[in-house]
């Protein structure tokens, strides 16, 4: 049986547990570190660990997904804000994540609209598991550096990392691949989508502010 039927399966294989696990930590070392910062977010959560494939041997390839809503009042997002939480992310994402095959990391941001999962606009960073690495063990590669080397190779394909700005993906959709999510792994079809988005947003503190 495959790693993706035994993730949609009634049984909790070990890998989900152990993603959940890596998940959690993700999550409360990014409120940690929001708090710390006296950043001003309606809310941010690590919202869910989208597996997009196995290797030979079984093991996840993964995408962790950290995502911030910046309240409804905001139509025109300020870029340095948006790489100072960037940077945040990606430093409470790394340890957790940093034994696992990820394909890379998305860094979602709601706005114009209330909570994580109920704004008007989404759009989305992705970087590629090397430059997230540089970043969090590169003390003489900051934020300027990790932002202009995501501009620099970013293409018109917003499917592949790096992505500057993008559309928000939706992984549930996606054909082969499943969403752990709050102790759940939810089947990437419509009908789990909306399943996901209310796990997530429990597991990313919904409606709570960071």
């Amino acid at each position: 049986m495959s790693l993706l039927e035994r993730l949609l399966g009634d049984d909790t294989p070990d890998e989900q547990v152990d993603l959940e696990s890596r998940q959690n930590d993700a999550d409360e070392a990014l409120h940690d570190a929001v708090e710390r910062g006296n950043y001003t977010v309606e809310d941010c959560g690590v919202t869910g660990v989208a597996v997009v494939n196995e290797g030979p041997d079984g093991e996840p390839v993964v995408v962790p997904i950290a995502r911030f809503s910046l309240g409804e009042d905001v139509e025109d997002p300020d870029m340095d804000r948006v790489w100072q939480l960037v940077g945040e992310a990606v430093k409470a994402v790394q340890v957790p994540f940093d034994d696992v095959f990820v394909r890379h990391y998305d860094v979602q941001f709601t706005f114009d609209g209330d909570e994580l999962f109920e704004a008007e606009e989404c759009r989305r960073i992705a970087l590629t598991d090397q430059l997230v690495d540089q970043y969090a063990t590169d003390a003489g590669f900051g934020i300027t550096d990790l932002r202009n080397a995501v501009e620099t190779a970013d293409d018109i394909d917003d499917e592949i990392a790096p992505v500057a700005w993008g559309e928000c993906k939706d992984y549930s959709q996606t054909d082969n691949a499943a969403i752990v999510v709050a102790g759940t792994a939810a089947a990437a079809s419509a009908s789990a989508s909306a399943a996901s988005c209310a796990g997530a947003g429990a597991a990313g503190g919904g409606g709570g502010a960071c």
